[in-house]
């Protein structure tokens, strides 16, 4: 039969049956990605929807490892999730994605290898807050303040679509945040040189965000 002739012809009862839970099961799917793609967007607008992440599966023992090094991440940031109002999740590793914040349903995932070590993680979740604190707290005026101090002011605030995170002014502010508000060596912005003070290259705000009680 031809393809014209399959769409014409009226599918049998259990085949129909068949076609409306495929047809349901997609148009879930499709939501599902569009909330996701919405909450980016409320960051990263004219990135478009983005490709969910598909972390690698781990085993149980792999699974207990990055659990111990998320729990060890935890304790060298001074600032959770919970006080953001943003709940935290750990997945397997993905290549090329260390984090994502979804601030649509307040959600920080880590994507964590059994091989990463606490500081690295710990970075990785003081960006995601970095996004998470831009995205509840900055007002237009400190982003434009902030470019300015950092010596970036035509730089734009949000990575375009093809543009990498750490040329952005929000992906810059989220690794200074990190700097500020986790115990770790990393830097990856590509935007602007790493401050000496972190701290002090943010606005009073986010320095004040020093909630925690952790902070080893």
């Amino acid at each position: 039969m031809s393809r014209a002739g399959a769409v014409a012809a009226a599918p049998a009862p259990a085949r129909r049956a068949r076609l409306v839970r495929a047809v349901l099961t997609a148009v879930a799917a499709a939501a599902g990605v569009a909330v996701s793609a919405l909450a980016f967007a409320t960051l990263w607008p004219s990135g478009g929807p983005a490709p969910a992440p598909r972390p690698q599966g781990l085993s149980a023992s792999d699974r207990a490892a990055v659990r111990a090094v998320v729990d060890r991440a935890q304790r060298m940031v001074t600032l959770t999730p919970a006080e953001l109002g943003y709940t935290l999740r750990v997945a397997g590793p993905v290549p090329g994605i260390r984090g994502q914040t979804d601030n649509a349903t307040r959600t920080i995932t880590l994507f964590v290898s059994p091989d990463d070590t606490p500081n690295v993680v710990a970075h990785d979740l003081g960006h995601e807050l970095g996004h998470a604190f831009d995205a509840r707290a900055l007002t237009t005026a400190q982003r434009a303040a902030y470019l300015r101090a950092r010596g970036a002011s035509g730089a734009p605030w949000l990575p375009g679509r093809q543009a990498s995170d750490y040329r952005s002014g929000a992906g810059d502010f989220a690794e200074v945040f990190a700097l500020c508000h986790a115990a770790s060596p990393v830097y990856r912005s590509r935007l602007a040189a790493r401050p000496e003070d972190p701290c002090g290259a943010l606005p009073k705000e986010a320095r004040a965000a020093k909630l925690g009680k952790g902070g080893t």
